[in-house]
């Protein structure tokens, strides 16, 4: 392989964080893919997603509209990340607690976000 080619972000950034057991291959208990659309320092559209703490992804809407018209910053992250953690509701399907794994969500919607900086 010599060269791979990516369609054109359009404005959009983007990170993904995945908790699971083993760092190779491993299906996470945990994950969050976070996007950010900027208008110069302002967010202006926000898109955070959980997987792995449901039986289905879970949009977390308050989290994005902690970032909307704000500058992606530690103020702004934390807010974000403080509301992810209600809509968390892991199932007990794993050897982690489900408590621990709820906890650990607004650590990696925190760690997804700081990634756009």
């Amino acid at each position: 392989m010599t060269e791979i080619l990516l369609p054109k972000t359009n404005g959009w950034r983007a990170s993904y964080r995945k908790l699971r057991r083993r760092g190779a291959f491993d299906f996470p208990v945990l994950s969050v893919g976070a996007a950010v659309w900027r208008d110069g320092p302002l967010v202006t559209k926000a898109r955070l997603v959980l997987g792995g703490v449901a039986s289905a992804p879970i949009r977390l809407t308050a989290s994005e509209t902690a970032l909307v018209g704000r500058p992606l910053d530690d103020d702004s992250i934390a807010d974000a990340a403080a509301a992810s953690s209600g809509p968390s509701r892991p199932m007990d399907n794993t050897d982690f607690s489900f408590l621990w794994r709820k906890q650990m969500t607004s650590k990696f919607v925190r760690a997804a976000l700081a990634d756009l900086i």
